[in-house]
């Protein structure tokens, strides 16, 4: 009987340590039912009723990610963040910071150096896109990448975090692949059951590139399927989004870049129905002088109302002030009217607009807090 009683006093202390630890780790307590996928990293991003947050120690300002990486009900953070200075030589530019941080139970973010064996990331990450590449109903991080940031731009790979289980995950080339790729959106091009990603480069004979998943989180370049828009060869495109503008369930495409060069006009894409954009005559976006970089798409849709909104920083004078100052342009669909709500060279620039909710008003702010603004509409 002593025997007994003791083996269930231990039974019973290890059920509730373990019950605790759990707790602790994984803010269960706190959390709730694990939030699911949707299917395009731009829904993961920009659909998750994100509102601005305070991002740990500064990090975000470059590639930035938010899923429910332990699957707690709660959104957790992934980062990749430059550790060299642009402006150095390429023999001293150094592999980014890739980085989670996990939601704790207060809203606060707290780094976690376990979710994944380190390994070599990229030099310089530019954009971060959750989505389900390997079909397992868990987040993973497609982390696209460009290189040293200075001529002749020599590129590197692109980078993919795949998980293995809740909370692992294995760092890996995303394909064999090197060029300056400085945007990209996924989704399912081809309805193959499988998330692929359309990335831009300038480094490469194609400007707009639909990269195939093989089905396990491995991409390989799609030549031969030739869907890319006809009309931006020369261009010089440094952004990408795919998303429904006109509501028919298929992912149009929104392009920009850096306006003042080769003509690159800012362009929507419609989806002629199979993914196929070669074709596809654009609609132009209105320029902005000298505000002509373009950074990021964001598109909200009130009752009838569609706006797309183009988040820009300045480029195109002469000289040319670069990345100084914010610019977000509101264009009506489809009449195509533009208007300039927020146009400021005293503010610094900011990677990424999202859409949210504050305060029961809809606005267009920023994932980032230290950025923090509100545009309502």
């Amino acid at each position: 009987m002593i025997y007994k009683y003791i083996l269930l006093t231990f039974i019973s202390f290890t059920f509730i340590y373990a019950c605790s630890k759990n707790d602790s780790s994984e803010n269960k307590s706190c959390g709730g039912t694990a939030l699911s996928l949707k299917n395009t990293s731009y829904e993961n991003f920009k659909e998750i009723n994100l509102t601005p947050q305070t991002h740990p120690n500064g990090v975000g300002r470059d590639a930035v990610a938010y899923a429910d990486f332990n699957q707690d009900g709660l959104l957790d953070m992934f980062v990749a963040t430059l550790t060299y200075w642009p402006p150095t030589t390429q023999e001293a530019a150094t592999g980014s910071s890739f980085e989670f941080y996990i939601k704790k139970c207060n809203g606060d973010f707290e780094k976690s150096n376990e979710y994944f064996t380190t390994g070599e990331t990229c030099i310089h990450p530019r954009k971060a896109l959750v989505n389900d590449y390997n079909n397992d109903k868990l987040p993973d991080i497609f982390i696209v990448c460009h290189g040293w940031d200075k001529d002749p731009y020599p590129g590197e790979k692109n980078k993919i975090l795949l998980s293995k289980s809740i909370g692992s995950y294995d760092l890996k080339d995303a394909s064999s692949d090197i060029g300056f790729f400085h945007s990209g959106s996924s989704y399912d091009y081809n309805n193959d059951g499988h998330k692929d990603v359309i990335l831009v480069s300038t480094k490469t004979s194609k400007k707009v590139i639909f990269y195939k998943n093989q089905g396990d989180g491995s991409f390989v370049n799609d030549n031969l399927s030739s869907r890319e828009p006809a009309s931006v060869s020369g261009k010089s495109i440094f952004t990408i989004e795919m998303f429904d503008i006109n509501g028919d369930s298929k992912l149009d495409m929104l392009l920009g870049g850096h306006e003042w060069t080769n003509n690159t006009n800012t362009q929507i894409y419609l989806n002629p129905g199979n993914d196929n954009f070669s074709s596809v005559i654009p609609d132009n976006i209105s320029s902005i002088s000298n505000e002509g970089v373009v950074l990021d798409f964001t598109v909200t849709k009130n009752n009838s109302l569609t706006n797309i909104w183009v988040l820009r920083t300045s480029g195109g004078e002469d000289p040319v002030p670069f990345y100084k100052g914010r610019t977000i342009q509101k264009v009506s669909w489809p009449s195509l009217n533009s208007s300039t709500p927020v146009m400021d060279r005293n503010l610094n620039w900011i990677p990424w607009i999202i859409p949210s909710v504050i305060d029961g008003k809809n606005v267009i702010t920023s994932d980032n807090k230290d950025n923090y603004f509100t545009l309502e509409y």
